[in-house]
């Protein structure tokens, strides 16, 4: 994230980051203040954060199937696992729920920023909405991002305009036409009938309240 995408393109911009690492700037990075990075690499993490932890070059030209990709590994499976489970909690349970299209097990992060204002600091009336989403989670084929620039929240949305509300459900949109596409069926396991130890099994409590 702190280095320019390796891509067969030539004009690639460098990622915005301190240029002196603080102790603070682990904190705010944490939650995307402080940090600019392209949508591209943003998908490239999200790729390696529910593969099992492997992180891949990316392409933008399609590569023949023969082909051996070779990456390296940034994170176990055990805590990609993990990862996986949270995402789908989020569309189950969080603020991504607009997101879920039954059978394909969709997980992701919603994602909403204000924009730089004019005299500095941030601009609260203008935004980017954002959803990142990845599907199925039981065996992540593809990661989908959603940006929004400066939505407009509407009666629909409850006047609201962040990730959630406007660009989770886009996601939905994009699954259920690709999905067919790529020859990818729905499937008929229910998460209900899951145990601990298989992929998707969340024990966490929610409160529905």
């Amino acid at each position: 994230m702190l280095t320019p995408a390796r891509i067969e393109l030539p004009e690639i911009g460098r990622p915005l980051a301190p240029d002196y690492w603080q102790k603070i700037n682990t904190m705010t990075i944490s939650y995307g203040h402080g940090i600019a990075v392209s949508p591209l690499q943003l998908v490239s993490g999200i790729a390696a954060l529910v593969n099992g932890g492997i992180l891949y070059r990316p392409k933008m030209i399609r590569l023949p199937t023969k082909d051996k990709i070779i990456g390296s590994r940034v994170l176990s499976e055990n805590t990609s696992k993990q990862m996986r489970n949270l995402m789908r909690l989020v569309v189950r349970h969080g603020t991504g729920r607009s997101a879920d299209v039954p059978g394909y097990f969709i997980g992701g992060k919603t994602g909403t920023s204000d924009k730089r204002g004019v005299r500095g600091g941030y601009d609260r009336s203008r935004r980017m909405s954002s959803f990142v989403a990845a599907f199925p989670m039981d065996k992540p084929k593809s990661v989908i991002l959603i940006m929004l620039d400066e939505p407009k929240g509407t009666k629909r949305t409850f006047g609201q305009a962040t990730g959630g509300w406007v660009a989770a459900p886009v996601v939905a949109k994009v699954v259920k036409r690709m999905a067919p596409l790529i020859g990818l069926k729905p499937s008929q396991r229910s998460e209900k009938s899951l145990k601990p130890g298989d992929d998707l099994f969340i024990e966490a409590k929610v409160d529905k309240n």
